[in-house]
């Protein structure tokens, strides 16, 4: 575990080789991001987001440059290292919730605090979590038998049951009507204020990089703007 959410990209490139040659996901992207901000990456579909979501969260090796998390170069981790590190130090949030589906949503929360070696009172803190997230009476079902918005709510509960220091979240109201996307991004963001973790979102929604404190721009992989929400 860390208590340092900070990060720095320093001159991230991702290539993919295609038929035609190579293609640059990322283009020398650098930003320096401090521990504890909420940060939305906008950019239009295909211009790098999740791709940098992915390498921030030790998904994927970039081609070249460097990303780190406090004081960790994660880049530099060999892939069990990097597996380790963000086990114990990020929650990720897809747009697709990733619950497994023959164990209940409690289950499911749980296995995260298993996998991190954190097992302490992991009944008490699952519980005392999916009640502050409005699904205290829905533990012990199976993800199949809850709505797209409880879904995706038990999916953040998972990605902060363990306290990480940096929240990732690629899309996550993607798939959402207005009312239950509004709900997840309100517990993103109680998630950065009560842990002091920072969050950073990928988003096509406006409103939702609205309500960031700091908005960074993609476009052709690199990044092209970088303003205080609302600015």
């Amino acid at each position: 575990m860390i208590d340092d959410g900070a990060v720095r990209v320093d001159g991230l490139v991702v290539e993919h080789h295609t038929a035609s040659g190579p293609l640059r996901a990322l283009d020398r992207v650098a930003l320096t991001v401090g521990s504890g901000t909420l940060v939305g990456v906008m950019g239009p579909s295909g211009c790098g987001k999740s791709t940098l979501l992915g390498v921030l969260a030790g998904l994927a090796t970039p081609t070249s440059g460097t990303v780190t998390i406090g004081s960790t170069e994660i880049t530099s981790l060999s892939e069990p290292d990097r597996t380790a590190f963000r086990k114990d130090a990020i929650g990720v949030v897809y747009q697709v919730d990733n619950l497994l589906p023959f164990l209940t949503v409690a289950e499911n929360v749980r296995l995260q605090l298993a996998l991190c070696g954190d097992d302490d009172d992991a009944q008490r803190r699952t519980d005392d979590l999916l009640e502050r997230l409005g699904l205290g009476a829905l533990g012990g079902r199976l993800p199949d038998e809850l709505s797209g918005g409880q879904r995706q709510r038990a999916a953040v509960a998972r990605a902060i049951v363990h306290r990480p220091a940096l929240i990732l979240a690629d899309e996550p109201t993607g798939a959402l009507d207005e009312s239950n996307a509004r709900a997840v991004i309100a517990l993103l963001a109680d998630a950065h204020r009560d842990l002091g973790a920072t969050v950073v979102i990928v988003t096509h929604d406006p409103s939702v990089a609205e309500s960031m404190q700091r908005v960074l721009t993609l476009r052709d992989g690199a990044l092209v703007d970088d303003s205080e929400a609302g600015a």
